[in-house]
């Protein structure tokens, strides 16, 4: 009995030693799988079906890559967006892999429709991660990703950089990631925002200029550079936010909207903000004041049966830069700001809430998910003011900048 027993977990170990060798173990046949970076979507009106543009990585020596976004577009058209992706790898013989997209353009064809009928596809689906950037383009998704750019072969690692690599810890960046719109969208708020991408063109350094690659350097690299001359090339500003109601498009923030939005859930750290024409020891000039959050607090309230936002921001302030010649005490980082300054700081702030706040009043735009608060906190108040929240709402702004401390550094 103890022989047969011995034999067959022999023949047992055997027969699992031979399937883990012969397993793959879950290796990509890089030869024939389409790794796509990112994705760019598109919508033909005429022919009623959506353009799906794949930047793919395509694996290649370094000799012979070439500079262009290493040629790795491939474009379909389909039905859907999932038909269009299918015939990418139909048509090319490459199996495409979107494991590793971290990235999802909307083109503005596609704004003028309710976008959720696009981005239902990648909630469906789990072959992408619902961790992916997406965000809004001036213009067709296609081009964008085409697009060349000084630093980068390819585009989209640029544009992804700009998402989700701001110096400035993304507070001047609306970037949200493809669950977090969904989220939103499908809550009582039934907004939601993405940033917009507009392409801002470099200028050329003249002919016969050394900035060039020189001539001992290696093929590839000389390759990539001669490849970029001659077509113009592209940097991404993506500080401006395309806002959504019930899915469609109504309006865009500015940059300083975008940032005094973005301080409600981001931390203020090296942000920036301009003051023009102001007056320093009786002299008028421009000046950049750079701001770091002290404190913050956002709160939704009832008072007298009408909704109230209150937002209350102290901020610590120091000169970064002004247009003057001063002392040189004065030029310290923490020098005492003049309490007329910190004033006009103050007053642009508050304008630039204002401002917001009567934009997405007007788009009917509910981006501080005010119903959503109204809901969980005053359910009581929610059959009456539901539907009217935003309209009704009071907002309550209190800013308070002071100098920044040399304690603090």
């Amino acid at each position: 009995m103890k022989f047969l027993r011995s034999k067959f977990l022999l023949i047992a170990t055997a027969f699992v030693f031979i399937l883990f060798m012969t397993n793959d173990f879950g290796l990509v046949n890089i030869e024939r799988t389409a790794i796509i970076m990112a994705i760019g979507i598109d919508f033909d009106k005429e022919n009623k079906e959506y353009e799906v543009t794949a930047q793919i990585a395509i694996p290649e020596p370094s000799s012979t890559a070439s500079g262009e976004n290493n040629d790795s577009l491939i474009s379909e058209k389909g039905k859907t967006i999932a038909s269009a992706i299918d015939k990418i790898g139909i048509n090319t013989g490459w199996y495409p892999m979107l494991s590793f997209c971290n990235l999802v353009l909307i083109g503005n064809s596609l704004l003028e429709q309710n976008v959720m009928e696009s981005i239902n596809y990648f909630v469906r689906t789990d072959k992408i991660q619902d961790s992916a950037y997406i965000a809004t383009c001036d213009g067709k998704a296609k081009d964008f990703l085409s697009s060349s750019t000084p630093l980068d072969s390819i585009s989209s690692l640029t544009i992804q950089k700009i998402l989700g690599k701001d110096i400035a810890k993304l507070d001047r960046i609306a970037n949200i990631s493809i669950k977090n719109f969904v989220q939103m969208y499908y809550s009582k708020s039934k907004s939601g925002y993405m940033p917009l991408l507009k392409k801002i063109k470099v200028e050329k350094s003249p002919e016969g200029s050394s900035g060039g690659s020189s001539s001992g350097g290696s093929s590839g690299g000389s390759n990539g550079t001669s490849d970029k001359q001659g077509k113009d090339q592209y940097v991404f500003d993506a500080t401006y936010t395309s806002i959504f109601s019930d899915g469609y498009m109504v309006e865009t923030l500015t940059p300083e909207e975008t940032l005094m939005f973005n301080i409600k859930h981001k931390n203020a750290l090296d942000t920036y903000i301009s003051l023009d024409e102001i007056e320093i020891n009786g002299k008028k000039t421009s000046a950049m004041l750079g701001v770091n959050e002290h404190t913050k607090k956002y709160k939704f309230k009832i008072e007298n049966g009408l909704p109230v936002y209150c937002i209350d921001l102290n901020f610590y302030c120091k000169f970064e830069d002004a247009n003057m010649q001063v002392d040189v005490s004065n030029l310290n980082p923490t020098a005492e700001i003049p309490k007329e300054v910190l004033k006009i700081a103050e007053e642009k702030i508050t304008k630039t809430i204002n401002d917001l706040f009567d934009k997405l009043k007007r788009s009917k735009c509910d981006l501080f998910q005010v119903e959503d608060a109204l809901y969980q906190k005053y359910y009581s108040h929610y059959s009456k003011l539901s539907g009217l929240t935003l309209e009704k709402l009071q907002l309550k702004a209190t800013i308070k900048c002071q100098s920044e401390k040399s304690t603090r550094l």
